[in-house]
């Protein structure tokens, strides 16, 4: 079973994601971005679901990190956010980012999106 490591410090779209991906895959719900750095210190998912917007460290310092260590630098990574513009999008493109899911998350879109990436 693939497993996707998903960040977000809302508890309600962690448990979104939870109930809409667990029945195909193994979930790994954390509410910050120390959180994820430190799961992936001793597990490589084979994904991550990325909030932009948290309080501490956003997602985009997230993935400077993210692709900065040779272990991690190749982990697809999907950005989570409610700001869709060109902007965002852009700059997540220009860090490595997989692709984009917008928030309020939708269960077909976000396996959609999912499986595109990593398939089932």
């Amino acid at each position: 079973m693939k497993t996707i490591l998903v960040v977000d410090d809302d508890k309600l779209n962690l448990n979104n994601a939870m109930k809409i991906l667990s029945p195909t895959y193994k979930v790994i719900p954390v509410p910050s971005g120390k959180m994820a750095l430190n799961y992936l210190t001793k597990n490589v998912p084979d994904l991550i679901l990325l909030d932009i917007l948290m309080p501490d460290m956003d997602g985009f310092e997230v993935m400077r990190q993210i692709r900065a260590n040779d272990e991690w630098a190749d982990i697809p990574v999907i950005f989570l956010t409610a700001d869709v513009s060109p902007e965002t999008c852009e700059k997540g493109g220009a860090l490595g980012g997989a692709g984009f899911m917008a928030k309020p998350l939708e269960a077909a879109r976000m396996i959609s999106g999912v499986e595109a990436v990593i398939g089932k």
